[in-house]
């Protein structure tokens, strides 16, 4: 069961989990490494459809007829505390319920049953829904007393075909018209009632697991796992806490364990009046990862001692976390949805029943007030439960669920006559691992537990082809995308839905807590809802420095409210709709309000603060405060809604600077541009780059050397403009110049003479002209001389 292996997920698998958005464990797993296998179950073929079989949940799922009823008298029932009762004295009693069965099937019934007397008897059958007659003639057993065997539980046996019924009533029955017979005077008890299919269809054991946790880190995986906190239901002795002597991971294990909370730190449970007096932890992989159908499996090794309390269980992922995220953004409990995998209540001495009993339970509800409880059934083994590691899980399909311990199936639920607990359980849930200690279910815990381990190796899930229909769920389900951690600063207010999308029809609100802020000390700490969404994002600018949850839910358009059952001002989503939602989980990191390092704070000396710019939501808080040296420092508040924060910050002075020299150049510059066609058009663009450069630096509050670099930049920009060429001709040698020459002439002088591209030209010109008239002179003189 150790060996290392690689388990591949089928193309069939791919192809469904493709449709599944977000960080879906049902839609991004493809294989996982894992260090053992599911277990192998035995007789997972046979799934029970009776509801309470054992009567230990209420019988609620059970309907009676005349004198037929139930009783917890001691050592009547067959197992557990309850039974069903048929008195004596009476000609018609009935137990029964009504199954949805398949048609033209074989079933086998079973239960135990017990007769008072050896005259007695009674009918085990199968009925029509209104019980008003047999399905078939075959469909009934007559019970009698073997002798001897009086106030003796006998199995019972009943074996029939359905014909062409779908739904049936297994009736436990007393009926005669005499009053003084033995069926009469009789008195019947009934305990561990089953009907199974006879000849089932084999159910799939092939089954890819898809997600895991080994805890062979040095840390828990919080891309994983979450943690609950503080003191959150019933009347239970013990404060979650994120402490690593409570919460840690040691040789491959992940360990939930119990210590003594500190004297300062107990106090009273407001629920109930226990006092709280130790530490545990609890993880949830809320937000993170959620599942829907196939097997979710654990092994570990669980505590004992009178009240300890440790769960293995799911919520639906859609829960608004007892309060921690807004009401109407999900479904409280139990309309959310519920499956106990395993529960135990210790007992003080070893080897006593409730050291050696695991609890098997599903709570679903209509309106958070009549819940619909199905299973709540006990297991037993011969010893402790913490003697060594045993596996616990369910193996869930849509409307079925069976609970195993180590490879039994130990209980199955069909739920699908049952729309509330499809609505409740037919959806994704979340994992949840707890160590709790006390409470009203196992009583006062004893005060000697500091150090109990809740001792956990693996937490496995798994399916196999049947199960793979949860894409199927999926394909209308809403899918988020653009989710990712925010950063902002103390104060602000961002948009939080910036960049998300979501599916049409749908819309996304949040909610944030504080978990990561959680102080373990102190009293009564907890974790709480800090920002209920868009519509109290004011609360945004009030977070302190830190880190939080900011949980996303996708709500439909159409969702209707109504009030809570519990508190008529709450308003909840619809309990009788099957909203579709979807939960992330991503976090919120708040760092500390500052001065914003890229603005300077620049004034004169001698003026007021009123003069010097702030940032906006900034301003001073003695704006008329003359400001006289470099060294002081001024408080300025910023200010958001009910935010505030005052620091102290320096201003700098304002540099004299002399501006005479580049306001010279400038007006020279814009003398130039006013004959623009006397340059290129190269020299032209780059004077005008150059000017607009140095009026804008006029405008700012520029330091001395940028002046000087700033006028040197233009200057050389103006002795190197370039003239355009003008090849003079000889008749303007004698003219006289035009206005626009003389125009010319009068323009400003730079520093030094422009060498212009035409200046070569002249000269060489010039000595020709110069050596042709001496040319001329000399051969004039020479023929006078001749």
């Amino acid at each position: 069961m150790k060996k290392q292996r690689k388990l591949k997920v089928s193309l069939a698998l791919l192809m469904a989990l493709a449709l599944i958005g977000g960080n879906i464990v049902s839609g991004r797993a493809l294989g996982v490494t894992t260090e053992h296998d599911l277990v192998k179950l035995k007789n997972n073929d046979q799934q029970n459809l009776i509801v309470d079989g054992s009567f230990e949940d209420g019988h609620k799922q059970w309907k009676t007829t005349g004198t037929g009823t139930f009783t917890n008298y001691d050592g009547a029932a067959a197992s557990g505390a309850w039974c069903g009762l048929l008195p004596s004295d009476s000609n018609n009693a009935c137990v029964y319920q009504v199954v949805n069965v398949k048609k033209n099937t074989d079933y086998v019934a079973k239960a135990k049953i017990l007769l008072a007397s050896e005259d007695a008897s009674m009918f085990f059958n199968v009925k029509t829904p209104d019980v008003s007659k047999l399905i078939n003639q075959e469909a009934e057993k007559t019970v009698t007393c073997p002798t001897g065997q009086a106030w003796k539980y006998q199995d019972v046996e009943l074996t029939f075909n359905t014909g062409d019924y779908s739904q049936i009533s297994l009736c436990a029955m007393k009926w005669t018209e005499s009053t003084d017979d033995a069926i009469y005077h009789g008195q019947v008890y009934v305990d561990d009632v089953s009907l199974v299919e006879k000849n089932p269809t084999p159910i799939d054991d092939n089954y890819n697991i898809i997600w895991a946790d080994d805890f062979n880190s040095n840390q828990l995986d919080h891309s994983k796992w979450g943690y609950e906190l503080g003191c959150v239901r019933g009347n239970e002795q013990e404060h979650y806490v994120n402490d690593k002597e409570n919460v840690y991971l040691k040789d491959g294990h992940l360990v939930l364990k119990a210590t003594d909370r500190a004297k300062e730190d107990q106090y009273i449970n407001p629920r109930g009046g226990r006092k709280v007096i130790y530490n545990s932890g609890s993880v949830r992989t809320h937000g993170k990862q959620e599942f829907l159908y196939g097997r979710i499996e654990m092994r570990a090794k669980l505590p004992k001692g009178q009240g300890v309390f440790p769960a293995f269980w799911t919520l639906g992922s859609d829960f608004v976390l007892d309060g921690d995220i807004n009401s109407k953004q999900g479904y409280g409990w139990a309309r959310c949805g519920e499956i106990d995998i395993m529960e135990l209540i210790g007992q003080a001495k070893d080897g006593s029943y409730g050291n050696r009993t695991v609890y098997q339970t599903a709570h679903t509800d209509a309106n958070r007030i009549t819940e619909t409880k199905l299973a709540g059934t006990a297991y037993t083994i011969d010893e402790d439960f913490n003697n060594q590691y045993h596996i616990f899980g369910i193996n869930w399909s849509p409307n079925k669920l069976e609970w195993y311990v180590d490879d039994q199936i130990v209980e199955s639920v069909d739920y699908s006559h049952l729309p509330v607990a499809q609505k409740a359980l037919n959806k994704p849930q979340y994992i949840q691992m707890n160590l709790a200690m006390g409470g009203n279910w196992p009583g006062d815990v004893a005060t000697d537990l500091a150090g109990s381990e809740f001792d956990i190796d693996y937490v496995y899930y798994g399916q196999n082809k049947e199960q793979k229909a949860a894409a199927a769920y999926y394909q209308d389900a809403p899918k988020m995308s653009g989710l990712e951690n925010i950063t902002m600063m103390e104060g602000d207010i961002p948009n939080l839905l910036k960049n998300i999308s979501v599916t049409e029809g749908y819309y996304v609100d949040f909610s944030i807590d504080d978990e990561y802020m959680f102080k373990s000390t102190g009293g009564k700490t907890e974790c709480s809802l800090r920002c209920s969404g868009q519509d109290d994002k004011a609360k945004l600018a009030q977070l302190p420095v830190g880190q939080y949850n900011i949980h996303y839910t996708a709500i439909p358009n159409d969702v209707e409210f109504e009030s809570d059952q519990w508190d008529p001002n709450v308003l909840v989503p619809l309990a009788e709709k099957a909203y579709k939602m979807n939960r992330r989980s991503m976090i919120l990191t708040v760092t500390d309000r500052t001065f914003p390092s890229d603005f300077s704070l620049i004034g004169e000396k001698g003026k007021t603060l009123s003069t010097v710019a702030l940032p906006d939501g900034w301003s001073w808080d003695k704006p008329e405060t003359i400001l006289e040296d470099e060294d002081s420092v001024y408080p300025v508040t910023f200010v958001n809604g009910d935010y505030k924060k005052t620091l102290n910050v320096q201003v700098k002075f304002k540099e004299i600077v002399d501006t005479t020299q580049l306001q010279t150049a400038i007006k020279d510059a814009q003398v130039v541009l006013t004959h623009k066609g006397d340059y290129t058009q190269e020299s032209i663009a780059q004077l005008q780059k150059e000017l607009e450069a140095a009026q804008s630096l006029l405008t700012s509050n520029p330091t001395q050397k940028q002046i000087d670099d700033m006028y040197n930049q233009l200057q050389t920009t103006l002795n190197q403009l370039v003239k355009v060429t003008v090849v003079p001709t000889p008749d303007n040698n004698n003219k006289e110049p035009t206005n626009h020459e003389q125009t010319n002439q009068n323009q400003p002088t730079p520093d030094k003479t422009v060498q212009t591209a035409d200046q070569n030209d002249f000269i060489v010109y010039g000595v020709i002209m110069t050596l042709t008239v001496a040319a001329f002179l000399f051969l004039k003189k020479e023929k006078q001389l001749h």
